[in-house]
């Protein structure tokens, strides 16, 4: 807490003088602040490859309204003052038009300041936090359901599945706590409340005393709010253990990361939410597009669902740029998402509203088996 005041103390200091980037000229610049090689590195290269990917596809077919659109990415390692301090580069010294695809509740939360000082459009940072949606942001714009969303959907699953007694093992920051508050609103509706809870800290896997508080009150089913490698020690220890309880995560573990890092079999049964559709449901255009972008452009993460929201992400800044004015600018490109209307993307449709700057809401759940993620029908 100490730490974010300071925070807050030091852009009061910094940005009196922030302004808006200069004209767009041949190049639009899109910033992406985010981890490439610390503990989330697996959701910050995804959201890269994605965002990367399609940008080179647009590139390739003459850009927008004759402007390549170049993707500037700096690392910020899951550390939100380094976040802040990445942010900043961006906007004074490579006078980028957007940002898009920040990894880490806290860190987006923290890039808040300097979004609303700079009129800095920020685009679908990968969390569905509420503290980024409510009240509206005029700068940010989301194309992913919420993290109240996501919940629901595995609550509801679960309590159909038999599950009565909730527990929720979280991680001491802003994302966990959400997940916690989640949980506990989407059981309520069921006419139930937790039976315990554990936590351990951000950028640890010291999971052992959350799993030894939960284990208290006996649950048969385990919410993970955790990012993909402790979630992953977590999800070993239980099955070491013998722990029977259903066990439920979302898209913030980062799909196939949790699974590869869970390792061959543990990972057995484990429910996930995700914000994008079935990747092999190649029946909408928008998967078959970013599929093709991506695999065109080789990387060692390839085509996933974090890979898979860094595409959509782009895609919905191309759509905005194309009616952002030649050339465009950031307040027309902030008007041209809030005028989408059923906008499709190929499949998928986004509708945004002064009032509302989350475009879909859709949320899929999935099973692993075998060590892959299968639909849940």
């Amino acid at each position: 807490m100490r730490k974010m005041v300071f925070l807050t103390v030091v852009l009061m200091m910094i940005v009196p003088t922030a302004h808006a980037a200069g004209p767009v000229g041949d190049v639009i610049k899109i910033g992406m602040v985010n981890d490439q090689t610390g503990a989330n590195k697996g959701s910050g290269r995804g959201m890269k490859v994605g965002v990367e990917a399609y940008f080179k596809s647009v590139n390739a077919k003459g850009g927008v309204n004759g402007r390549r659109v170049e993707l500037v990415s700096l690392d910020d390692q899951m550390l939100t003052d380094k976040t802040i301090d990445c942010l900043l580069k961006l906007a004074d010294e490579q006078k980028v038009f957007a940002v898009v695809g920040s990894v880490g509740t806290s860190n987006c939360v923290a890039s808040l300041p300097v979004v609303r000082e700079y009129k800095l459009p920020y685009i679908n940072p990968r969390t569905g936090a509420t503290e980024l949606r409510t009240p509206v942001v005029r700068e940010v714009f989301h194309i992913r359901a919420s993290y109240q969303q996501e919940v629901d959907r595995i609550v509801d699953q679960l309590v159909k599945q038999g599950a009565k007694r909730f527990a929720v093992f979280y991680q001491n920051d802003g994302l966990g706590t959400d997940i916690l508050a989640s949980t506990e609103n989407a059981v309520k509706r069921h006419g139930l409340s937790l039976v315990s809870k554990g936590s351990f800290e951000r950028n640890t896997v010291a999971v052992t005393a959350g799993l030894a508080s939960i284990m208290a009150g006996k649950p048969d089913a385990i919410v993970v709010g955790a990012v993909y490698k402790p979630g992953a020690e977590f999800i070993k220890l239980v099955r070491k253990e013998g722990v029977t309880a259903y066990l439920a995560s979302g898209s913030f573990a980062g799909g196939m990361n949790l699974v590869k890092a869970v390792g061959p079999g543990a990972s057995e049964g484990v429910i996930m939410s995700q914000v994008v559709p079935e990747l092999d449901d190649l029946s909408l255009p928008i998967t078959r597009e970013c599929k093709e972008a991506i695999e065109k452009n080789p990387d060692d993460v390839g085509f996933n669902t974090v890979s898979m929201e860094g595409c959509m992400a782009a895609k919905s800044m191309i759509m905005a740029l194309e009616k952002a004015g030649n050339p465009p600018t950031q307040a027309a490109f902030i008007q041209a998402y809030e005028s989408m209307k059923g906008a499709d993307m190929g499949g998928i449709r986004l509708t945004f509203s002064q009032d509302n700057h989350q475009g879909q809401d859709n949320v899929y759940l999935q099973v692993v088996k075998g060590d892959k993620l299968i639909s849940l029908k």
